[in-house]
């Protein structure tokens, strides 16, 4: 198979993040793509680039870090298929895998109470830890502060962002500012500790979702779709069906964003070929 190289960001969390799901209470406990070309897109960064959303790595048993991959969903369908009962929640938890293992076709098995793939026994542990944090926001009535609070993730482990015709420059500048809206300002700042390349194969005839895409033109597609709605300073943009993280799509497809003007959305994630 002919391979093509994909550049890879390892970031360290130095504040929590807040990318909100629904409303200020509750945060993601990774940053979707769309956050991030949204980020970028106010620095200013423009062009065809590709970035994945950034997932935490995920450890073996001698806790080792690997790059990660989140799991196809043709593989948790293959896996619940051949599920007993009280190992169909062992799979719904599994979100993440190891790159080579998705590389190397090698769909995870279970072996007590592990999950294993390419030779390598999968440690589950947590990624980070579920916080609040006070904010305060100025009357509009009598110019008084009003404390608010907001819900956050504090990533204990590093995470990784995937990413093609990109500059590494803008991630590390992207990451003294922070990845959140208006009301997360000072959150979800990063250190970049680590830049790479891996190879990846650059035919097939499935695709997998690094990130959130809208696709459009495809033949099928399998996974978890959901509807978002999306806020910014110049207005709004949704609701619309997006596919998430971990979805397949096979066809002649593409990505369409949506937005115009000022409040633009881009739902073209980063996507690896899987078959």
């Amino acid at each position: 198979m002919v391979a093509m190289r994909v550049g890879y960001a390892v970031l360290r969390f130095v504040t929590p993040i807040h990318v909100g799901r629904w409303t200020l209470y509750d945060s993601w406990d990774y940053v979707p793509s769309d956050a991030i070309y949204s980020a970028l897109y106010a620095l200013g960064v423009r062009g065809g680039f590709r970035v994945s959303s950034a997932y935490p790595m995920v450890a073996d048993a001698s806790d080792r870090l690997h790059l990660p991959a989140p799991l196809p969903a043709t593989w948790r369908l293959q896996l619940l298929r051949g599920a007993a009962p009280e190992e169909a929640k062992a799979v719904k938890r599994l979100r993440y895998i190891p790159l080579e293992c998705l590389k190397g076709g090698d769909v995870p098995k279970r072996r007590g109470d592990r999950w294993t793939c390419g030779g390598l026994e999968l440690k589950d542990r947590p990624y980070g830890e579920r916080l609040a944090v006070a904010r305060n926001a100025l009357s509009r009535v009598n110019q008084m502060a009003e404390p608010y609070r907001i819900a956050v993730f504090n990533p204990l482990v590093p995470y990784v962002v995937y990413y093609q015709g990109l500059d590494v420059s803008y991630l590390k500048l992207l990451g003294e500012v922070g990845v959140g809206g208006k009301r997360s300002s000072g959150l979800g700042k990063f250190e970049v500790v680590e830049v790479g390349e891996v190879d990846v194969g650059d035919s097939g005839s499935a695709a997998l979702l690094m990130g959130v895409g809208r696709p459009v033109g495809y033949e099928r597609a399998l996974g978890e779709w959901a509807v978002r709605s999306w806020s910014c300073t110049w207005g709004a943009v949704g609701p619309a069906s997006v596919l998430m993280d971990g979805g397949v799509v096979w066809g002649s497809f593409d990505f369409e964003d949506l937005g115009g003007g000022g409040c633009v959305k881009i739902l073209r994630p980063l996507w690896l070929w899987i078959s």
